[in-house]
């Protein structure tokens, strides 16, 4: 008896490949996938097919060979459907309240102002070379965003895989980068994965100097035109209740888990089993028992670690506008050395919108503090 397991979500969007038993895959009134593999020799075999999203409609090769069993996961994904509205801009009237739409307006507006912002998609043919930089700026902000959040994140440990598998597709139009640029500077990131006529944004992270402009949100509504534009059905954003993905989403659907089996006495017995397990673990996952259990690990792990340096808060103080200050050395907020009052000097942009090219930074003579000087405002920072 040979069991087959399967995780349709990864199978489909990130090795572009549709289950042997799957005539075509159907996800909206008028778009289906069809699996040109699909054969019906498949001899004895029970098919546990993990991750399945419930708005997909899956077509078996043969629907008299297979039973079927559908057991609903306690894992939630998250969509938008494109097809109701014309454009990005009705879509984000019709899902969001003015406050909403005036906060991503205002900080779209500011983010172009305060620097030289470009948006890229890379779909399409790509020199290795700049995509190496761009997957290694993207493996950067991971790294940097979830020590902040003092999480791990389940993409770093097989980085190198990723980075090796998605180039090839990247050049056949199955996966793409979108960038949000300063300069030359990648500042947002999002690897996407291509299905027919759905999106996949399956990895993003921006640079937490940049945060008080909302990337994260920028991106999206960046990612909607682009594919309103291309005539794209789905956004996708997986598996996950991250708060940014509720609020988007306007198909919020659940998972499940199908066992596929023929009537054999073996492959029954086998089934059976694999149904049992599963709905153990649904149960349990329904329970959060599994959700207790990595609360303790990671208490039981942040006891064990040894008491970090507590750093002394940063002190900023509003100036008087019309001071002067010839007698001190101007610096360079790219320059590495002062890359820890980066963050500060764009929250200062945000707050008062004008072109980093017109600011001027100047360090104090104890080498703690610094002055931002606009052309309206300055403050002074103390680290």
């Amino acid at each position: 008896m040979n069991k087959v397991k399967l995780e349709l979500f990864s199978t489909l969007f990130d090795n572009h490949t549709i289950p042997d038993i799957y005539s075509n895959i159907s996800y909206s009134d008028n778009q289906s996938i069809k699996n040109l593999n699909a054969h019906t020799n498949i001899g004895n075999i029970v098919y546990s097919v993990n991750l399945v999203p419930s708005y997909m409609n899956i077509h078996l090769v043969d629907n008299q060979v297979f039973n079927v069993k559908k057991i609903p996961q306690f894992n939630w994904g998250y969509a938008i459907f494109l097809n109701t509205y014309s454009d990005a801009s009705e879509y984000l009237k019709s899902k969001f309240n003015s406050n909403f739409r005036t906060n991503l307006n205002r900080s779209i507006r500011r983010l172009e102002t305060c620097f030289d912002v470009n948006y890229k998609m890379y779909h399409g043919e790509i020199m290795f070379e700049d995509y190496e930089v761009l997957m290694e700026s993207l493996r950067i902000m991971l790294v940097n965003r979830f020590s902040a959040l003092n999480e791990s994140n389940n993409n770093l440990p097989k980085w190198k895989d990723i980075c090796a598998e998605t180039f090839p597709l990247l050049n056949e139009k199955k996966a793409s980068l979108f960038v949000i640029y300063d300069g030359n500077k990648p500042i947002e990131i999002s690897l996407n994965f291509h299905l027919d006529k759905i999106l996949f944004s399956s990895i993003s992270s921006y640079d937490l100097d940049y945060s008080k402009f909302g990337l994260g949100h920028i991106e999206i509504y960046k990612q909607l035109e682009w594919c309103y534009l291309n005539n794209y059905e789905v956004f996708e954003m997986g598996v996950g209740g991250m708060d940014y993905k509720r609020r988007w989403s306007n198909n919020i659907y659940n998972f499940e888990h199908h066992i596929y089996y023929n009537n054999s006495l073996f492959s029954t017995c086998c089934a059976l089993f694999e149904i049992y397990k599963i709905q153990l673990k649904e149960y349990l996952k329904g329970k959060k028992i599994p959700e207790y259990l990595r609360q303790a690990k990671s208490a039981i792990s942040s006891y064990r670690k040894v008491d970090e340096k507590v750093l002394e808060p940063v002190k900023i103080e509003q100036l008087d506008a019309k001071t002067s200050y010839e007698n001190l050395v101007r610096i360079d907020i790219q320059s590495e050395a002062f890359s820890h009052i980066r963050k500060h000097v764009y929250d200062f942009l945000y707050s008062n919108p004008e072109n980093i090219a017109n600011v001027a930074i100047f360090q104090i003579e104890d080498n703690n503090s610094y002055i931002v000087k606009g052309s309206d405002n300055q403050i002074k920072i103390t680290v």
